[in-house]
């Protein structure tokens, strides 16, 4: 996740996904903040979910990090069977009203699911939290041969002004800091994947007044401010939306997604196959 990460909760996290105490403070935030996430965050484009996954249907899809379910009920909805696996339960009871999504507690460093047992797994802005060095071999393990590994961040376009003045009050003094999170050099040196391709997408997430102030409210160096410090910059995002809103109007908030797409190595085929046996198709 990055400080000019215009999505603000996928910053350069320390590559231990746990990181030190404030960090882990803001990666075990989001619970508290469940139904504003659901409200305030971005869906995700089926073309790109379509880019990772092909165009056919039926899919065994693990969604991984679910969250509210967001990335989940894009792959539903194209079709694809889907679990959705997050150690909050409090997010995973927002999922739960999605139709289509069985939910299940549980975490990418010790997911609950048998050795190659989905076809897919998917990220939406959650790989940047896991410890990257228990969570890897844990994916490879649940992928069948074939299978895909699928990671998407929904990024802000802050080049639009209103737009960057947002994120300026999100993310404060660490906004253009530093560089988005890359997942390139940490898939490859797990020598599980194949090498990550990339693609690209534009879309656009309407917000009324409510709704700006639940994409703030979400996003996780809001949620564990101290009330006083957290309604100061909630207060300041409603002035932005003063000054730029015209309703009836909604406010378009252009984002890009960026997603990532591998294949299991033959390393990681070969680990499979010696560690447990492969489950059947259901």
């Amino acid at each position: 996740m990055t400080t000019n990460d215009p999505a603000g909760d996928s910053a350069a996290a320390p590559e231990n996904g746990a990181g030190n105490g404030a960090q882990a403070a803001r990666a075990q935030s989001f619970g508290a903040v469940a139904t504003a996430y659901d409200a305030g965050r971005p869906t995700f484009p089926a073309e790109a979910l379509i880019w990772i996954l092909g165009p056919g249907r039926g899919l065994q899809v693990l969604d991984l990090g679910a969250g509210t379910g967001k990335l989940a009920a894009v792959a539903a909805d194209l079709g694809h069977d889907v679990i959705a696996v997050d150690p909050s339960q409090e997010m995973l009871e927002v999922c739960r009203r999605r139709p289509g999504i069985d939910t299940m507690v549980g975490a990418a460093e010790s997911i609950p699911l048998a050795h190659a047992s989905v076809d897919a797994v998917i990220v939406g802005q959650a790989f940047h939290w896991f410890d990257h060095a228990r969570a890897l071999p844990e994916i490879a393990r649940v992928l069948r041969p074939g299978g895909v590994l699928g990671l998407l961040w929904n990024n802000a376009d802050t080049v639009v002004p209103w737009v960057r003045r947002i994120f300026q009050v999100l993310q404060g003094d660490g906004f253009g800091g530093t560089d988005r999170f890359d997942p390139v050099p940490i898939i490859e040196q797990s020598n599980l994947f194949t090498l990550l391709e990339s693609a690209r997408f534009r879309h656009w997430h309407d917000l009324n007044r409510a709704g700006l102030r639940q994409l703030a409210q979400s996003h996780s160096r809001v949620a564990v401010l101290k009330d006083t410090r957290r309604d100061q910059v909630l207060d300041q995002i409603e002035l932005i939306y003063e000054h730029t809103a015209r309703p009836p109007e909604a406010l378009r908030m252009p984002y890009f997604t960026d997603c990532f797409r591998a294949h299991p190595s033959e390393f990681a085929n070969y680990r499979r196959t010696v560690d447990g046996p492969v489950a059947p198709h259901l």
